[in-house]
């Protein structure tokens, strides 16, 4: 049965107006026809919930029973290798929606740790609601399967980029392949006998394509700290 807005009280209008923006926004959501959207609004339970600036959204390792989408603010998502070596830190603005990946398959469990970096605003759809929509919406279901496609085909992708022909094109291979979204500020930190050991080059090459890098305002430098400013200008 569609949904008339009209017939909504004032206050509960403007409530549900406002949450139809935000769903909007979400890639699960988009293409969905007005009054499919308007539908899915009303019968999806959506938790919302406002986290302070340094609240834990979600950890590394906890059990993704629950597809969490940011709708303001501003995420810091951090990373770290299996045996704590080195780790990557990213700065990401809202609109997020958080490895809807890990909801399904033989690894269910969170890959990185998602920071508010500012105040968010954070919906939360638990997984028998998901399932619920990819199954009424074939547009539903098809966002979902795009969005784990092209994570997949860009891994698959990696192994068969050309090898790098120095040190300089390494290190930037090696930022790249360790960010979930391609642009915007990153920070690494990593020891730079520890590069040199992932990326198979001397210690005294990592640091003059260190320095390279910084010098052409790439990189801004610091005692174990790689801070890419603009990712996609690297």
């Amino acid at each position: 049965m569609a949904i008339n807005v009209d017939n909504i009280p004032t206050i509960a209008r403007s409530t549900f107006t406002r949450r139809e923006t935000r769903l909007k926004d979400m890639p699960l959501f988009m293409g969905l026809s007005k009054k499919d959207l308007e539908e899915a609004i009303v019968h999806t339970h959506c938790n919302r919930k406002h986290h302070k600036k340094g609240s834990v959204i979600t950890a590394e390792g906890k059990q993704c029973d629950s597809l969490f989408f940011v709708s303001e603010g501003w995420v810091r998502i951090t990373t770290e290798n299996d045996n704590h070596a080195y780790r990557m830190e990213e700065t990401i603005q809202a609109p997020i929606i958080i490895e809807p990946d890990k909801l399904f398959g033989m690894t269910t469990l969170y890959h990185s740790t998602y920071i508010a970096h500012t105040t968010c605003e954070v919906l939360e759809i638990t997984k028998d609601e998901v399932m619920r929509l990819i199954e009424q919406y074939l547009i539903v279901r098809l966002n979902l399967l795009n969005i784990i496609c092209r994570r997949t085909q860009h891994l698959e992708h990696l192994p068969w980029t050309p090898c790098n022909d120095n040190a300089v094109d390494a290190i930037t291979a090696f930022i790249k392949a360790h960010v979930h979204y391609p642009a915007g500020k990153k920070v690494l930190y990593i020891k730079m006998a520890q590069l040199a050991k992932e990326l198979g080059y001397g210690r005294l090459e990592i640091s003059k394509a260190l320095n390279a890098l910084a010098e052409a305002e790439r990189i801004i430098l610091k005692r174990g700290i790689i801070e890419i400013p603009a990712l996609q200008l690297l």
